[in-house]
Formats: C-alpha cells, structure tokens, sequence
C-alpha cells in the first residue's frame, strides 16, 4: 500500500488508466453463488486446504469488498454529519442498513444507502448501487487507522480539490465508477455486462471478494478430480499446473543466494494482473503473459519518484519489474505468504533469505546505524 503521508491521500489516478466505457453493474451478494459452470466458490476448497483457508481469512483479498453489515463495516455510522466541498453528508443506520445522506448530480440531498464495502485498512471505502446497475464509491472514506496513529475518523479522498456536481470526481460520476474501474481486481469471475443500447449494466460475479479462483482459475475439474482421486502433477484440473517454487540456495563462500532452476513468470502474470497500474486490454483475467492483457503505466513523473521507486497508486509491478531481485529471478511469493498476502517476516529475515548478514546487515551497506528507525 501507500506510505503513511499518501495512505490518507488515496489517490485515484490509478482508475484513469482503466477503459472509461466498459462499464457494467452488480446483482445481490446471494444472487450469483457460481456465476458459471466452472467456477464452484471456495467453500469446496475448505475440505482438502483448510490451512490456506485460514491464512485467506485474514487477508486483504478476502476483505476487498463485502456485503456492508455489523461485520465488515468499520465507519463511524451513528448518525455523524461530516462537511467537504460545502457538501453536508450524514451518515447513519435504519436497523441494520447503513446509508448516507448526501447530494448527487441532481444537485438534491438523497439516502443512499451503502450496500458493500470496499477494503479495510488503512482506509474503508463504501459503495452505492445506483439505477441501471452502477456502482459508485463514496469518496467519503473511514480512516480505519488507530486514534493513535490518526485514524478513526472520516475523511475526503480529495480535499484539496473543488470536488462539484460537475467533476468527475464527484462520487456518482465516471472516475468513481466501480463496474469499469475496480471491479476485476476485488470480486472473483467478474463480467461486467455493459449494454450500449440503454447505458447500464448487469455486472455478475462468482465471489465477491478476491477468492481462490481468482488466483487458480476456475476450480470444477479440479475438484471432480481430487473426489475422484484422478489427481497428478500433469493433470491438477487448472488451466495451468502449478510451478514448484525454485529454491535459492547459498554457495560456500558467496554472500547472495543463487536461484537454483529456471526463473519463472508465472507469479507475475497472476499477481501482476491486479497488482499494476495499467490500461486494461482485454476483460478478465488470464494466466498468460500480462503484457498480453494489460498495458502497464511506464515510469514517469508523478506516479513514480525519479528513481522508479513507488510514489503514488502504482501498486507495486511496475517498480518491481525495475528491480535487480526481478531480473535475477525472485519471485511474489519468496517474501510474501500468497493465501494471507503477508510478508513472510517484518524483520531483516526477510532479506536473509538470500542475503548474508555479514555482508549486507551492517552500516557499510545500508548507511544506517545499528537499531536506529
């Protein structure tokens, strides 16, 4: 994510670079619980995968976006009115809805009411079903951060902008829009079913999180096979077979592990497919070469610092694609656990992996003084 002083910020400008017209909308939660034939929904991966299971649980892909309720909502809705671009929007429950009150293009105050949320930390995003199947984001966001680090209290994506009726950044106009800019990479199986000829959607989905099969691919015959007890290391049922995970091994005498096979870029185009700031090029999402579906934002001014190290909403791929680990062949997963998304250690063992600490932990290479910030 962004860093502390640009968390608060949220920039949108990642949604610029998505297709402004493929748009699309949203059934109920409970109304699509397969979406099609070939995805069957994680709960059929619980039996043979509970502990990937439990690490999901707790993980921002599970908490991408989810029905708004007691559980996943963590604003501040008992009847609080907050003010930003002399727009008053109070926010408030009617039994165990959550709505807001607030102003749209008509230029009226409305209760709309917020129907899921969007991610959970350092901020929470609400979004609003609209007629004809649009699905907007509420660019009033919970700071879901402790008292003590600045956090709980609401908060305006852009405050230092005239955010009117007229802009598009106003919350139900085009840049806040979910069905075209962020529904691929928070729901599993999305299709977002946009009709030219009345300018709505039909948005449908299998999850509506970021779930297994939205990593694996569609899970149905690789069910069928694990109950038939027909799996094999050529046969798993998914598109794609998983790649072992290759081994970085120390040579004597050499203070930087050597990747001992061949480098894979399996995790880069699955991972990549969301974790990147780009122009979308084909809907869905594929296990084949990213640049085939996606045309990522090259480096320049503003999204990135000069070096290429992350600035703004770039998330993440377009500066690892710059990086010596890449082009020496690491890998997502050598220092993230994939089912929780966590790093494997918050510590310089992360960096141990494949960097003594007698060559690369001291002050002569990382300029700073033992146990200081």
């Amino acid at each position: 994510m962004l860093n502390t002083q640009i968390q608060l910020r949220a920039s949108s400008w990642a949604t610029i670079f998505f297709l402004i017209f493929n748009h699309s909308s949203v059934p109920d939660f409970a109304a699509s619980p397969l979406g099609s034939s070939e995805y069957i929904g994680s709960q059929n991966c619980i039996e043979c995968h509970a502990t990937e299971h439990e690490l999901w649980l707790d993980s921002d892909h599970r908490k991408a976006m989810l029905p708004a309720n007691a559980d996943s909502v963590l604003g501040d809705f008992s009847d609080v009115t907050v003010e930003y671009h002399s727009i008053k929007s109070r926010l408030f429950k009617k039994g165990d809805r959550y709505f807001v009150n607030t102003i749209g293009q008509s230029g009226e105050y409305a209760d709309y009411e917020i129907k899921y949320t969007f991610g959970h930390y350092p901020l929470q995003q609400y979004l609003i079903e609209l007629e004809d199947g649009f699905i907007q984001a509420l660019n009033i966001t919970w700071d879901s951060r402790s008292v003590a680090e600045g956090g709980q209290r609401w908060y305006h994506l852009r405050e230092d902008e005239d955010i009117t009726t007229e802009h598009p950044f106003f919350w139900d106009r085009h840049f806040q829009n979910w069905n075209t800019r962020c529904s691929d990479c928070h729901s599993t199986n999305i299709a977002k079913n946009y009709s030219p000829d009345n300018h709505s959607f039909n948005t449908t989905w299998s999850e509506i999180n970021v779930s297994c099969e939205a990593c694996h691919g569609p899970g149905q015959d690789h069910v069928e096979l694990a109950r038939s007890d027909s799996l094999s290391a050529s046969n798993t049922g998914f598109a794609q077979n998983k790649e072992a995970l290759v081994p970085w091994l120390f040579e004597p005498g050499e203070p930087t592990a050597k990747l001992q096979g061949k480098k894979s870029s399996r995790e880069i185009n699955m991972c990549g497919s969301c974790h990147s700031l780009g122009t979308q090029l084909q809907e869905g999402h594929s296990l084949g070469d990213f640049h085939d579906s996606k045309r990522i934002q090259l480096v320049s001014e503003g999204p990135y610092f000069a070096d290429g190290q992350i600035l703004e909403e770039v998330f993440v791929m377009g500066s690892f694609l710059q990086s010596k680990m890449y082009h020496q062949g690491v890998t997502c997963s050598n220092c993230h656990e994939p089912h929780s998304g966590k790093v494997k250690t918050l510590s310089n063992g992360l960096c141990y992996q494949c960097h003594t600490p007698e060559a690369f932990g001291t002050p002569d290479h990382h300029y700073h003084p033992v146990d200081s910030e």
